[in-house]
């Protein structure tokens, strides 16, 4: 690997970008900027892992890329260029050695405990030196011990760049999960690739299957509580807390999409190495994962919820965007996208041919599987009709006899493949010293408010493109199209608690209103609330508005602290900004719940001059 200075640089294509906001499609990264950014990528070590270099490159520049190459697949007019610029470079394999980095990371150096040290020259340290130049200190005297990164970064304020970090994995798997979607793309993958990527989808569908009781990752989804007590919850809780809910968040989410991978995997099974093709059905037996996915799934919950009936049982499933809905009792045998996945790769692994004679078939193998016979039915081959096959494989195994014992070799000396990839990362590691040094070299010198880093990567959800692709001839496949500007992102602050909101407009209608000032346009705004439900805030507030305009150089910030009185029964209106000073008038509205004696950002609206 190449030293972090001598990191390529990419250059910025300033009028491609002016230019894009003209064309026909929506467009977050150019053609010209998609293959400048990905001939950049390169592999990063474990212990450079949320340095500076590390989180341009990932934290920014691939988000941009993943949420690109997400659009053009859903315009379908075969115009994947990123896809593409990804598989000329050969780089699908850096995003699968920079995926198993940042996993080993989160599993092995975020929680690992480490040494609190202080040199003898009273901790001073030159700033200038760079990252890979930076040396142990051999005069370190040792202080304390059992203090884990995590509890580090608490204790500096530094949430944030750990959240982007963990994001990062799953922006890279999300982004994986469509490369694989084409046969030809997942001939590119080399053995070593194709070893490594099944290990660590088995990792994550194996995280996901851990009994409920047993698994927080799972609880922290299932059991989240009435909208009180998330308020209490999120107020009340440490910095440290904070980081462990991140990542509780982030290990479902990559899961999730993990077994998405799985799926394309065992689709394309055929063209796989003989060695990938071991460890999906024989050393990992996938199609055994497969089955506690489907017979608790854990992208279905059941929340009890009081009202002023009573208290309602409410079923909900996992949709698009890691998004939880309600969904009524008898849409509940509808089957989601996650809900597929698990089914189709049921089908591939049950009814393919590479599989059927490979595959080993056992007494336990057989009882394991057939407790999904159960869940076979006409509506769900309505809408899967795959399952069809599925349901006669099924209705022959159970009629088949076979043997007690049998791993589908045919001998008894098996010889496999390890993952190289994997092995190369973890070997002749000290986890401790490891998170020692990253504390000490990059998470201590910042903390989350100085942290110029994060300022860059906040600038990816003032862009107006993330919440406003749109197909200008009428034919774009997004279902929700909203007006492209403004955009406005808001964070509000009430104690302990924040929480921020994206704003966009919620429709066509524009109202024209004549003031002593000259005519002003006023348009509603839609909240989008990155939660289930929405935050409950105190009466002090404290509000910032970013409203962005054409292109994210170009925006507008409005501050205000206020105060709500609890006297007002009724919707209580602030203002942030005056339009013939800021340009700017945004209007929220604010509704007090008498349960807890806390407000609710029901409203917005935005005016400016004509």
């Amino acid at each position: 690997m190449k030293s972090l200075q001598s990191l390529t640089q990419i250059r910025d294509i300033d009028d491609l970008n002016d230019n894009r906001t003209q064309s026909s499609h929506a467009t977050i990264v150019s053609i010209q900027e998609a293959e400048s950014i990905v001939a950049s990528l390169q592999e990063f070590p474990v212990d450079a892992i949320g340095c500076s270099p590390f989180m341009k490159m990932y934290g920014y520049d691939m988000e941009r890329l993943s949420q690109q190459a997400h659009i053009c697949a859903m315009r379908q007019d075969g115009d994947e260029y990123v896809v593409e610029s990804i598989l000329t470079h050969r780089k699908l394999g850096v995003l699968i050695k920079t995926l198993l980095a940042i996993e080993a990371w989160r599993t092995l150096v975020l929680f690992a405990e480490r040494k609190e040290v202080a040199s003898d020259d009273g901790g001073s340290s030159s700033s200038t030196s760079s990252y890979d130049e930076e040396k142990e200190d051999e005069k370190d005297i040792i202080l304390t011990t059992g203090i884990t990164l995590a509890e580090r970064l608490a204790e500096n304020k530094s949430s944030l760049r750990c959240a982007f970090i963990l994001h990062v994995e799953t922006s890279i798997c999300s982004l994986i999960n469509l490369i694989l979607f084409r046969k030809e793309n997942v001939e590119e993958m080399d053995n070593d690739c194709c070893v490594a990527l099944v290990d660590y989808c088995a990792r994550q569908m194996a995280s996901l299957a851990i009994p409920i009781k047993d698994n927080p990752m799972v609880q922290r989804q299932r059991y989240i509580g009435a909208v009180e007590e998330k308020a209490r919850y999120i107020q009340n809780r440490s910095i440290l807390d904070e980081i462990r809910d991140n990542l509780l968040d982030s290990e479902f989410k990559t899961a999730v999409v993990a077994t998405s991978v799985a799926r394309y995997l065992c689709e394309h099974i055929d063209i796989l190495p003989i060695s990938a093709q071991t460890r999906i059905l024989d050393t990992h037996d996938y199609l055994q994962m497969m089955v506690p996915l489907i017979d608790e799934p854990p992208w279905t919950r059941r929340r009890r919820i009081s009202n002023d009936k009573g208290e309602i049982i409410v079923w909900e499933k996992l949709f698009d965007n890691h998004e939880w809905r309600k969904v009524a009792p008898n849409e509940l045998l509808q089957i989601t996208k996650y809900e597929a996945q698990c089914w189709i790769a049921v089908f591939y692994l049950t009814c393919g041919s590479v599989c059927r004679q490979r595959y080993g078939l056992n007494v336990y193998r057989k009882e394991h599987l057939l407790r999904l016979r159960k869940y076979l039915n006409e509506v769900m081959v309505e809408q899967l009709p795959v399952l069809t096959d599925v349901m006669r494989y099924m209705d022959e195994l159970a009629l088949m006899n076979v043997p007690e014992m049998s791993t589908g070799q045919g001998s008894t000396l098996l010889m496999q493949q390890v993952d190289k990839l994997r092995d190369d990362i973890l070997r002749n590691q000290n986890w401790k010293q490891l998170a020692e040094k990253q504390y000490r070299t990059i998470f201590s010198k910042t903390t989350d408010a100085e942290d110029e880093d994060i300022r860059l990567l906040g600038s990816l959800y003032d862009d107006e493109f993330f919440g406003t692709f749109l197909d200008n001839d009428g034919d774009s496949p997004l279902e929700n199209k909203v007006l492209p500007l403004p955009v406005t992102m808001i964070t509000l602050s009430s104690g302990s608690i924040e929480d921020v909101y994206n704003l966009t407009p919620a429709g066509d209608e524009e109202i024209v209103m004549h003031t002593a000032q000259g005519e002003l346009k006023r348009m509603k705004l839609k909240l989008h609330c990155p939660r289930d439900e929405p935050f409950l805030f105190g009466k002090e507030l404290s509000l910032k508005a970013i409203i962005s305009v054409n292109q994210i150089e170009k925006y507008k910030t409005l501050s205000l602290d206020t105060c709500l009185s609890e006297d007002i029964k009724k919707t209580q209106w602030i203002q942030m900004g005056r339009t013939e000073e800021d340009g700017y008038a945004l209007q929220l509205s604010f509704k007090l719940d008498s349960t807890t004696h806390l407000f609710e950002l029901r409203q917005a609206f935005l005016s400016q001059p004509l």
